[in-house]
């Protein structure tokens, strides 16, 4: 991939931002958001678009697990995973 500028940048960047917003505001029901996940897609490279989505479920289980509310099973198949 060549470099990306900062129009293309801001751009995918301000989709994703709307697509976590209707996430967020949806409590994370995707089928309300197909419209915002599509301009999000459209809008940023695969490998991006990849990274923001395990980003977004890193962050939400972060919080989850700061708030006492991970399920133990979550958290034991955590600690059995290989470390690369």
């Amino acid at each position: 991939m060549s470099v990306v500028d900062k129009d293309y940048r801001e751009k995918c960047w301000l989709h994703r931002d709307d697509y976590w917003e209707c996430l967020d505001t949806n409590k994370e029901e995707k089928e309300k958001c197909l419209k915002f996940r599509q301009l999000f897609e459209t809008s940023c490279p695969p490998t991006w678009v990849t990274h923001f989505d395990q980003k977004r479920e890193y962050d939400i289980f972060k919080r989850q697990l700061a708030l006492g509310q991970v399920e133990t099973d979550k958290l034991k198949s955590i600690k059995q995973q290989p470390t690369p």
